[in-house]
């Protein structure tokens, strides 16, 4: 004979409010996260539009700094006139014909790692197999950062990277995506299909030193530029 348990029906509801209330949560957590990213890619909008503000108005005074910028927004991808490499690097050479030495860094820095367009600012740069390369990029890298150390870039912040969402120019000392390859050392293949590691203590110290005396300019932050 089975006797009711008493506690069975309260116990029962109990569990279908927990139930319908934590699908309620679940929708409102979903609802509310379609709503935080749908503000995130708004924000980005507004602030990729500041940035393109910011470039045309370069441009228009004559700045070769504002077709530097051009050129690295469409190698980055938030420009999109231009996608054939080729074409994309024709504009850095534009850019720095007309005297950018952020155009011509990221041009002999382009070559040293071969890469098919300029701008490609990875951690860490190495020939990718192509020595001859490398050292003639190199050639053509060192006495440019001994005048200028570092190269501008137009930034959105992150919030994955708890940075502010706002546009504005930072810098990147450039010395400091070379000198981490002479440390740790790269493969030069040889003839015989070998492979050979070389390291470069010294030249490890020089490129270290130029990151470590790189006097880079504070952030812009174009909302106080334009927002006046």
């Amino acid at each position: 004979m089975n006797i009711p348990n008493r506690y069975e029906q309260p116990i029962n509801g109990m569990r279908r409010v927990a139930l319908a209330g934590a699908a309620a949560c679940a929708l409102m957590l979903s609802a509310c996260t379609a709503i935080e990213k749908a503000g995130y890619a708004s924000d980005i909008d507004k602030g990729r539009a500041m940035l393109l503000h910011h470039v045309k108005t370069l441009q228009a005074a004559g700045d070769p700094l504002g077709d530097y910028f051009y050129a690295l927004g469409n190698s980055d991808g938030w420009i999109k006139d231009v996608q054939d490499d080729e074409a994309i690097t024709e504009l850095f050479r534009q850019a720095a014909a007309k005297g950018s030495m952020d155009a011509k860094i990221l041009l002999a820095l382009q070559k040293a790692t071969s890469r098919p367009v300029p701008g490609k600012l990875d951690e860490g740069m190495s020939p990718r197999g192509n020595v001859v390369a490398w050292e003639a990029g190199l050639a053509e890298l060192l006495p440019l950062l001994q005048q200028q150390c570092y190269v501008r870039r137009l930034v959105v912040g992150s919030r994955d990277l708890g940075t502010e969402l706002r546009p504005h120019v930072t810098t990147y000392a450039v010395a400091y995506k070379i000198w981490p390859t002479f440390r740790d050392g790269y493969y030069r293949n040889n003839q015989d299909g070998t492979r050979t590691l070389l390291r470069d203590p010294e030249r490890h110290k020089l490129w270290q030193a130029l990151e470590d005396n790189c006097k880079q300019p504070a952030d812009q932050w174009l909302d106080r530029l334009y927002n006046k």
